[in-house]
C-alpha cells in the first residue's frame, strides 16, 4: 500500500508519502546447500496455496495511491551470476453480495419557485464498467416565460486519501464522463403546462479511465451523478441541480447477478496468512462522511 501527494505541488519536500506491506509470505521450493545445486533442462512445477484473509483492502491504483498485490518468483543463482526474477500482479476484487436493493431504480422529483417542475429517473443504482446509464428526464414548464437552453448530465469520482491516526488528508475530484443535450421537442398539447421528456445516456468508461467505488482505510473511492438543467427566464439564465447517489462496480450487472461459488473447507496444506494491521470495521467506514 503508498499514498503519496505533495502538500505543494512541484515542492518534493513538502510530500506526504507512507507505505505500508498487507500481506507477506515466503514459499521455499528448493532448499539451499553449502554447494550449487543444478537444474537439469526441463520443466518444473511447484505447487501453492494461500488462503487470502477476508478483510484485505482491494486492489486500487488512483493517482496519488494504490494498493497492489504480487507474486514474486527468484530462482537464486551462485556468486558473480545475476539472479532470475519475474513478477506478475495479482488483482484483488471486492464483489458485493447479490441484492435486489442494488438494482433498486432512483427517482428524483422537485419544483422550482413554482415555475419549472423536473423529474430524474435512473432504473438501477449500481452500474459496472463500460455499460450504459440511461438518464430519463421529465421536464414541465409551468410559466409560458420559462425556455429550456440546455440539460448536462455528468459522472463525477471522488477519491479521498488519508494515513489512519494521522491529521493528514486530500480529496481529489474529477469528471469522469458527460453528455449535454440542446435540442428540446417540448410537447405543446398542454397549452398551459408544455412539457418535455427525453433520454440522455451516459457511458460508463472502462476500467483504467474508471475507478469501482471501493472503501478501505487509506483510499475511498465514490461517484455522484449530477442533472444541470439550464433555462431562460425573461432575460437571464438560470439552472437546477440534480444529484443522484450511484455505484460503479467492479464487475458488470451479469456478474453482480450471478451466485457467488459455494464455500468449501480448505485443506490442511493452505496457508492462511496474517495481515499486518488491524482493519476498521464497517460500521466505523461508513460512518464517515466524504464530501
Amino acid at each position: 500500500m503508498k499514498v503519496c501527494w505533495d502538500e505543494v505541488p512541484g515542492l518534493k519536500h513538502h510530500s506526504r508519502l507512507e507505505t505500508r506491506p498487507l500481506l507477506n509470505y515466503s514459499w521455499r521450493f528448493f532448499e539451499s546447500t553449502k554447494k550449487s545445486g543444478v537444474l537439469e533442462a526441463g520443466e518444473y512445477e511447484y505447487p501453492f496455496q494461500i488462503g487470502v484473509p477476508g478483510n484485505l483492502p482491494e486492489t486500487v491504483c488512483t493517482e496519488y495511491g494504490q494498493i497492489k498485490y504480487k507474486l514474486k518468483g527468484i530462482l537464486t543463482r551462485p556468486t558473480f551470476c545475476a539472479n532470475y526474477l519475474i513478477e506478475k500482479e495479482i488483482p484483488i476484487q471486492r464483489f458485493l453480495a447479490p441484492s435486489l436493493r442494488l438494482y433498486e431504480p432512483v427517482t428524483i422529483t422537485e419544483t422550482w419557485k413554482g415555475k419549472l417542475a423536473y423529474e430524474v429517473y435512473i432504473s438501477s443504482k449500481t452500474f459496472g464498467p463500460s455499460e450504459s446509464i440511461d438518464i430519463i428526464l421529465h421536464v414541465l414548464r409551468m410559466a409560458p416565460e420559462i425556455q429550456l437552453k440546455k440539460i448536462s448530465c455528468l459522472l463525477k469520482e471522488y477519491t479521498y486519501y488519508r494515513f489512519p491516526g494521522k491529521s493528514r488528508n486530500k480529496l481529489q475530484t474529477r469528471w469522469v464522463t458527460r453528455n449535454t443535450i440542446t435540442t428540446f421537442h417540448v410537447d405543446e398539447s398542454n397549452e398551459q403546462c408544455p412539457s418535455w421528456e427525453g433520454i440522455v445516456p451516459l457511458e460508463v468508461p472502462p476500467f483504467g479511465k474508471v475507478h469501482s467505488d471501493c472503501r478501505t482505510e487509506w483510499i475511498q473511492v465514490r461517484h455522484k451523478l449530477k442533472c444541470k438543467i439550464e433555462f431562460q427566464l425573461n432575460d437571464s439564465t438560470k439552472a437546477v441541480y440534480v444529484c443522484l447517489p450511484i455505484m460503479i462496480s467492479s464487475g458488470s450487472s451479469q456478474q453482480l447477478l450471478t451466485s457467488l461459488p459455494r464455500y468449501e473447507e480448505l485443506s490442511a496444506d493452505v496457508v492462511l496468512c496474517p495481515i499486518a494491521y488491524n482493519p476498521p470495521t464497517y460500521d466505523t467506514l461508513y460512518s464517515r462522511g466524504i464530501q
